[in-house]
């Protein structure tokens, strides 16, 4: 097993450790109201830590200009369509078929 197998597998058990003792019922562990709060944010700060240098940075690899990415574009697109629909599902899959879309209209 090469390094890669190895990492692999010990990011999983670390993650998964982590998950199971926050959300086990059968373990007496409650976190206090402070932590609960600051947990809050980092899920927004992991999925912005994703998404900026996909979005930011992409357009260097299609040698395009910046604004027109279709990576900006579909994720300009999925922020409007977030605010106006409800159904996080219907974004989603709207947000991919635009991706999907604009990726075929560019290459």
């Amino acid at each position: 097993m090469n390094n890669y197998w190895l990492t692999l597998l010990g990011m999983t058990c670390i993650t998964f450790t982590c998950r199971y003792l926050f959300f086990a019922k059968k373990l007496p562990f409650t976190l206090g109201v402070k932590t609960k709060r600051a947990l809050a944010y980092t899920a927004p700060s992991v999925l912005t830590a994703m998404w900026v240098p996909i979005v930011f940075l992409s357009y260097q690899q299609i040698e395009k200009s910046f604004l027109d990415s279709p990576f900006l574009i579909a994720g300009l697109i999925t922020i409007a369509l977030s605010l106006k629909l409800k159904s996080t599902l219907s974004v989603v899959i709207i947000s991919i078929a635009v991706f999907v879309a604009l990726q075929l209209i560019y290459h």
